[in-house]
């Protein structure tokens, strides 16, 4: 099954060759063969979704804390390069691997976002759901042009680069010295150039895609605006900061699944979904009428989750075929 599955991706990132030769491989080498890539994978989910969850309940981070951020980070970005390695190994790559790597990777990004505010010390504010937006939309128009033209494009400045600065940053975050550094004003305060400079890059991958696949594909371009009122207009109306991220991750990962289901299987194509527009038409609606939007916000995403876990019931049940639970046979 494995031989009829080729995976497709181009990789011109700078920093790939480098940590490659001298991190992951040798690294990697202290990985049991009989190990499957997809439990790497699982690994890295567990470590990066356990320290989300505990910077939830701490309000300012200690550098102990943010050590710990660094540190897991750092591993995550590790396993996230030992799965592709171990499933070339053994030669049991698959649209499974796949799956589980890339899509994890939508939420794990989105964490990542999270904890450099968390380490930061900076607000969960506007500028945090913008771009938490912003982050979502740069995943969506990879996967996107991932469909469209069969092939996973990554740049010679891309996630793997952001990610490396972004632990760099946390790392300076540890002393109290590094941590005030970032607030100092240089016409703004330095972080401000920080989150800039983050805008940029995503706002970057949206155009390089667009360029790369010589058009604005309709179900993107209707995503991108659905998205972009719903942040505007959660801002606006000073909705819940948690609830309206949990919404915009539901409503960008389902989106970006859908993608991601079409390109892996080719059984649905993927089409113009309106129903943000319902939703941003109902909470004018709430707000003019003095109604708690609440019921409306939790309504739009467990209708979502629901079509999501309905369609990972299907992707898992459609590649069980392709789990492993150990690799039996060892090199010669």
């Amino acid at each position: 099954m494995s031989e009829q599955y080729r995976y497709n991706c181009v990789d011109e990132s700078v920093l790939l060759p480098i940590l490659k030769k001298h991190v992951f491989i040798p690294l990697h080498r202290w990985i049991p063969y009989g190990v499957p890539a997809n439990y790497l994978t699982l690994v890295s989910i567990v470590m990066m979704w356990s320290i989300f969850l505990y910077f939830t309940t701490s309000e300012l981070p200690s550098p102990v804390e943010v050590s710990s951020a660094v540190l897991v980070i750092t591993a995550y970005v590790i396993f996230d390069h030992f799965d592709g390695l171990q499933a070339k190994l053994t030669q049991t790559s698959s649209p499974l691997g796949e799956w589980l790597d890339h899509f994890s990777d939508v939420f794990n990004g989105a964490i990542i976002v999270y904890l450099g505010f968390k380490c930061l010390h900076l607000p969960l504010d506007g500028r945090f759901i913008v771009l938490t937006w912003l982050n979502f939309l740069a995943f969506a128009v990879t996967y996107v042009e991932q469909r469209v033209r069969q092939e996973l494009y990554f740049g010679k400045i891309g996630s793997l680069e952001g990610v490396v600065l972004m632990i760099f940053v946390l790392a300076l975050c540890i002393p109290e010295s590094g941590q005030a550094f970032w607030h100092l004003e240089f016409f703004w305060p330095i972080y401000q150039f920080l989150l800039a400079s983050f805008a940029l890059g995503c706002f970057g991958t949206v155009f390089t895609c667009l360029r790369r696949m010589r058009a604005l594909p309709r179900e993107f371009l209707v995503f991108s605006i659905g998205g972009s009122l719903l942040v505007v207009l959660g801002i606006y109306l000073n909705l819940s900061i948690s609830l309206l991220v949990c919404t915009i991750t539901i409503f960008s990962s389902e989106f970006i699944l859908r993608n991601m289901q079409q390109h892996l299987t080719g059984a649905e194509s993927v089409v113009v979904d309106l129903v943000v527009f319902g939703l941003l038409l109902g909470l004018v609606g709430f707000h003019w009428l003095s109604w708690n939007p609440i019921p409306l916000l939790v309504l739009f995403n467990l209708g979502l989750v629901l079509s999501m876990l309905l369609r990972c019931r299907h992707l898992l049940i459609l590649w069980r075929p392709y789990w492993v639970w150990w690799n039996r046979f060892t090199p010669s």
